[in-house]
């Protein structure tokens, strides 16, 4: 039997670590197993039109909240052109409710909730036999124009069962891509808005399995290794058992992204990640929110002081990609309450900050008591939160505002000596700030992407309303600044005062050691000179501002470097 594993990614970069686990599980059966993925950009009918071109006679869809909408209209064309065709899905988004699915969809066959690998190995040997189905634990399945379902199944408790789940033709295919991987499966913890709360305790593969199955990847050459643990660190001695083995490949040019509960971190575990490149570990951090109400509402346990502590510690090391979570939605939290954790998590000063929104997930404790917490959402998938009894729809449209001002400005890295100041040096509320930026924004311009130039421009022009006080001109150079750090060479707009010429009273080899030697000619094709009327001492790794002085100097934006550096010089010294 032919048989089509697929699904819809996100992105093209992504891949569904699921359907090569089932396909390496139910390798041994007499069967073609074709995996197919698509992206959620793709039309329908092209996406039915390549799978029908198969000619499978089973095609099995795994299902999330972000593909389902267009999963079942893909079925529905399929059935109607092929009503032989047998369809199969599994998946988060159909493990909660799947009786539901099938009465609703007549395209589709079976459902197959939770852990899916024995169950889908058990169908596919019984597919053909009388009475193929009846005794299937963990199938839903469509018996003439009845619905019915088998007893549950239990989890696999021994994770090394599961094959490795790329060939070797897959692994030349991933060298350069991002490939999702697994060391464990379940969570320690209950967070209510979060589907592995409904699934009990931890189980992990062996480290000897996890070593060699990661040391396939690295030697394939990908590009990162995505885990997919809930809580990476959740096992202290494993967790660094794990980082000490990959650091012995710390001279690759991969990274490594994990999922972490920052209170669980130890000194040991910091100091390891420490030993890497910089880049080579990237963690994600969920705070979701830090008053202690709200977390007890959603049965989150995390100390925010320990928090604070170990990503500080962390954070000081320089190497480490550091990703912070926030939820805005949350019951017992009000705007005021969100501004709060909101800052909380900005002073922390993380690579990344993700203002992200509740999504009422099928099956979990919040979009189960979700009447008792007062929380509207939307009916069809994400199942994102409305409003609150805390927060109103108004509320709700404005934050996600700011959380587009927030992506565009500071996760994009553009701005951070300009942000620095005018929220640390200014003492401003970080949230107060990105606000009022996003009603500045609103008031002044109907697009919602605008071209680097006039994104700038509108920036400078929001600090310049609200700092009145200042002089513009101390503004503008910040604004320079961090257009010659982060945009390419000899672009600056001419409103900020740009395109300087050629200075032939610099040292340039006083200032750049790799300038010695070096012609005019040769070292401004790899620098820029602008002229300041501030001074500014930097924080480079950091991207802060350690003091600013009225003198007017010029500024050596040095481009040889991965990430821009920039020195700034005295005219009375430029001749040293």
């Amino acid at each position: 039997m032919k048989i089509v594993l697929a699904s819809l990614n996100a992105r093209y970069i992504y891949s569904n670590l699921a359907l090569y686990e089932l396909r390496s599980f139910c390798q041994t059966l007499p069967h073609q197993f074709i995996i197919k993925e698509y992206t959620i950009n793709e039309q329908v009918l092209d996406i039915a039109g390549d799978l029908h071109r198969k000619k499978a006679e089973l095609i099995a869809f795994s299902c999330y909240i972000w593909n389902i909408e267009p999963i079942l209209k893909i079925c529905a064309v399929l059935k109607k052109t092929n009503p032989q065709l047998m369809i199969v899905l599994g998946g988060p988004e159909v493990s909660y409710d799947p009786e539901e699915i099938l009465n609703s969809n007549s395209a589709l066959d079976v459902v197959i909730p939770g852990e899916g690998e024995e169950s889908f190995y058990q169908f596919l040997e019984s597919c053909g036999k009388e009475h193929a189905f009846e005794n299937i634990p963990g199938l839903v399945w469509r018996n003439k124009h009845q619905v019915v379902r088998n007893i549950a199944r239990p989890l696999i408790q021994d994770l090394d069962r599961l094959p490795f789940p790329f060939t070797g033709e897959d692994l030349i295919r991933f060298a350069g891509k991002i490939v999702y991987f697994e060391t464990s499966r379940g969570c320690p913890f209950h967070c209510q808005y979060c589907l592995s709360s409904t699934i009990p305790g931890v189980r992990f593969f062996s480290l000897d399995r996890v070593k060699n199955d990661l040391e396939k990847l690295i030697s394939a050459g990908v590009k990162q290794v995505k885990f997919v643990d809930r809580t990476f660190n959740c096992h202290r001695q494993r967790t660094k058992e794990i980082l000490a083995f990959l650091l012995r490949f710390k001279d690759r040019p991969i990274n490594f992204h994990f999922e972490i509960a920052a209170d669980l971190l130890d000194d040991e575990m910091i100091d390891l990640m420490g030993e890497a490149p910089a880049g080579f570990f990237q963690v994600e951090i969920g705070v979701q929110s830090t008053n202690p109400r709200v977390l007890e509402l959603i049965q989150r346990k995390m100390d925010f002081a320990k928090v604070r502590e170990e990503v500080t510690k962390l954070r000081s090391k320089g190497n480490v990609h550091l990703h912070l979570d926030l939820i805005a939605g949350l019951p017992g939290e009000n705007l005021s309450s969100f501004a709060q954790s909101f800052d909380h998590v900005y002073n922390l000063g993380p690579d990344h900050l993700q203002l992200g929104f509740l999504k009422l997930l099928k099956g979990s404790g919040l979009r189960n008591r979700a009447q008792d917490f007062g929380l509207c959402f939307a009916d069809h998938p994400p199942y994102e939160i409305l409003m609150t009894g805390q927060i109103s729809f108004d509320e709700m449209v404005e934050l996600k505002k700011i959380e587009d001002i927030v992506e565009q400005y500071y996760n994009g890295r553009k701005y951070r000596y300009t942000l620095d100041y005018a929220i640390n040096h200014r003492h401003l509320s970080p949230f107060q700030f990105y606000r009022g930026l996003a009603r500045f924004w609103e008031r002044t311009t109907w697009e919602r992407m605008l071209r680097p130039e006039t994104k700038t421009k509108l920036l400078l022009e929001y600090l310049i309303e609200i700092f009145p006080q200042d002089d513009a001109a101390l503004f503008y150079d910040l604004v320079k600044l961090d257009w010659l750090l982060a945009e390419p060479r000899n672009t600056i707009p001419p409103w900020l005062g740009g395109g300087g010429k050629q200075d032939r009273t610099i040292d340039f080899g006083a200032y750049l050691p790799w300038a010695k030697g070096k012609t005019l000619k040769e070292i401004y094709k790899k620098i820029a000179v602008e002229e300041f009327q501030y001074l500014f001492v930097l924080d480079q790794d950091q991207g802060k501002i350690i003091a600013v002085e009225k003198k007017p100097c010029r500024g050596i934006i040095d481009y040889t470097r991965p990430t821009s550096s920039a020195i700034f010089i005295h005219p009375e010294k430029s001749g040293q």
